[in-house]
C-alpha cells in the first residue's frame, strides 16, 4: 500500500509538471509577447554593481537591511552574462568594463531613486547609444550545500534598458527569488525539477534572473 501511495504522488507530480511547463509555454495575449528592438542597435552592457545609495538607483527602493555581494561575486555575475548574451548571434553586444564611479554624494537614506541622470552620464561617457544596466539589488548566499540547506538563497536582480540620446528608460526587467522547499509551495514542481532537485546558489538564482531579462526586453 505505501509503495502504491508513493508511485501516486509521483504521478501527481510529472502531471503538475507538464501543466506548468504547458502554462508558461502558452502566450496570453499580445501584452505577454517581449518587446520588438531593432536589431540594427548595438547594446552596451555595463558590469554588474550593487547600488547602496540612491544616486546610484534608477527605481525602487534599497532594501534595510541590504544583503551585500562581493567583488568576486559580481564578476562572476559579468562572465555568466556575457556567456548568455553572446548567444544572441543576431544581436550586437558591446561589452564594457570600466564600472562606473560612484556618485560623489555622500547623501544616504531610503529616499526616492536618483540614479538615472548618473547613469545615462555614464553611458554617453562609454559612446553608448543603447545602455544595459545590470543591478543586484538584494544578495543572500545559501547556508549549506546542494543536498541541503540551513538558509536558502535568496537574490533580487533588476535589469534597465536605457536610451542615452533621449534620456530615457526604454525597458525594465526585475528578478526575485527565495528558494522554498517543494512542501512549502507545491505550485513551483516546475523550477524544482528544472534545479534538479537540489538546493541551488545566488549565482544560479541571479542566472535564471539573467534568462528571464532577455525575454523581458527583447534581447
Amino acid at each position: 500500500m505505501h509503495i502504491k501511495s508513493q508511485r501516486i504522488i509521483i504521478a501527481l507530480i510529472f502531471i503538475l509538471a507538464l501543466m506548468s511547463l504547458a502554462c508558461k509555454r502558452q502566450i496570453k495575449s499580445t501584452a505577454d509577447l517581449p518587446p520588438v528592438l531593432s536589431h540594427t542597435y548595438t547594446v552596451s552592457v555595463a558590469p554588474f554593481t550593487q547600488p547602496k545609495t540612491p544616486y546610484e538607483l534608477i527605481l525602487g527602493r534599497i532594501p534595510e537591511p541590504q544583503g551585500l555581494i562581493t567583488d568576486e561575486d559580481l564578476r562572476i555575475l559579468d562572465d555568466q552574462f556575457k556567456q548568455i548574451l553572446k548567444r544572441k548571434q543576431t544581436r550586437n553586444f558591446k561589452f564594457l568594463t570600466i564600472p562606473p564611479k560612484k556618485p560623489t554624494t555622500t547623501y544616504h537614506s531610503a529616499a526616492q531613486p536618483k540614479g538615472l541622470e548618473h547613469w545615462l552620464a555614464y553611458g554617453q561617457s562609454q559612446g553608448a547609444d543603447l545602455l544595459l544596466v545590470p543591478q543586484v539589488i538584494n544578495w543572500h548566499e545559501r547556508e549549506g550545500s546542494a543536498a541541503g540547506v540551513t538558509k536558502s538563497a535568496w537574490v533580487r536582480v533588476e535589469f534597465f534598458l536605457l536610451k542615452i540620446n533621449s534620456g530615457t528608460m526604454m525597458n525594465r526587467s526585475f528578478y526575485e527569488e527565495e528558494q522554498e522547499p517543494l512542501t512549502d509551495n507545491f505550485l513551483k514542481i516546475g523550477q524544482f525539477i528544472q534545479r534538479k532537485g537540489s538546493w541551488v546558489s545566488a549565482t544560479d538564482l541571479a542566472r535564471e534572473g539573467m534568462i528571464k531579462a532577455c525575454k523581458d526586453l527583447g534581447l
